[in-house]
């Protein structure tokens, strides 16, 4: 499983620090699971699954696609793309700095 902890974090581009501290977890325990030193508790991989739309039959088993393609946030980030896409770069700007902040007000 730890492969698969470490394939989920590398194909979302995330670091170890920002893939734990969206889950709410350390970079050290990112590290301990992706090393197989550490086991997830279940919960925490619930939380990864739901998270991220992570097909919790591949974090198991490595069987079947590692996300689920039908899920509403994948739906909702497609739409969201295509809003993105559809505007000037200067307005692409203008909203990518926008979901920044609201990112960093999500993780207060």
């Amino acid at each position: 499983m730890e492969n698969r902890i470490k394939m989920i974090r590398e194909a979302l581009q995330l670091s170890q620090r920002e893939f734990g501290e969206r889950l709410g977890v350390s970079r050290d325990v990112i590290s301990n699971m992706e090393y197989g030193r550490v086991q997830p508790k279940p919960l925490l991989l619930k939380h990864l699954c739901d998270l991220y739309g992570v097909d919790p039959q591949w974090l198991d088993t490595g069987a079947g696609p590692m996300f689920i393609g039908s899920s509403k946030r994948s739906k909702k980030a497609d739409e969201a793309m295509a809003i993105f896409q559809s505007l000037r770069p200067e307005f692409q700007d203008y909203a990518l700095e926008q979901i920044r902040r609201l990112a960093k007000l999500q993780d207060r």
